[in-house]
């Protein structure tokens, strides 16, 4: 039998579904649902308004959450190769040139810490910028809706990936916490092997919708 304050703390948590996962909903249905509230969101807004978010966030996501290992791997070849580019531009023996170390180790691993804070920071400058982008404008083309709600779930996708691959790393490194934004992060999936694609389908349409628009990109 409930007490009264049982009762109360019962009808709270009711209101507060976050609070209270429902071990039934899947990882996937929660994702979503998010991705749902990022399209909803960015059919509201039209293509225009969230562009400057989608290319910050694209760009955070590629540099603190895959791209890592990636940037490392491309300064150190161009370190390396460095003097035999030279020797190239003189007229030299390449062959005859010895390359320089790695300037990075390819050891070398960025704070998760680090790169959580950059990977907010960047967003948050998608945000900043994207008050007084040039092509911001009235969502009055014919598809300026329908793309919006497929760049507004791509942006959420892409948020709710890369925390859940800070919470994975922070997990393995033996940090944990315990709460409903743990329970959440438990749940959702890692789709980072979608990303890539999903990312290149965006820059495609992006292409596209240039080469088509190129004279009223610029225009309000």
């Amino acid at each position: 039998m409930l007490t009264e304050t049982g009762r109360i703390t019962l009808d709270w948590l009711t209101l507060l579904p976050l609070a209270q996962l429902n071990l039934s909903l899947s990882g996937t249905a929660l994702l979503v649902i998010f991705m749902a509230i990022g399209a909803y969101w960015g059919y509201q807004q039209g293509l225009r308004n969230i562009l400057a978010i989608a290319l910050w966030t694209i760009l955070a996501y590629l540099i603190t959450v895959q791209g890592g290992d990636f940037i490392v791997g491309v300064i150190n070849r161009f370190w390396s190769n460095g003097p035999r580019l030279v020797g190239f531009l003189l007229g030299q023996n390449v062959n005859e040139i010895a390359p320089l170390d790695p300037l990075i180790s390819p050891s070398f691993q960025v704070p998760l810490f680090f790169r959580f804070v950059s990977f907010v920071a960047l967003v948050l400058l998608g945000f900043f910028f994207n008050r007084k982008a040039a092509w911001k404008g009235p969502p009055k083309e014919p598809l300026a809706k329908p793309l919006g709600l497929f760049v507004g779930a791509l942006i959420v996708l892409l948020w709710s990936n890369a925390f859940k691959n800070f919470w994975q790393e922070f997990l393995n490194n033996g940090g944990g916490f315990g709460g409903p934004v743990a329970n959440v992060l438990n749940t959702l999936p890692d789709v980072s092997v979608l990303m890539p694609s999903l990312i290149t389908i965006f820059f495609l349409i992006l292409v596209v919708l240039m080469l088509f628009n190129f004279p009223r990109v610029w225009k309000p």
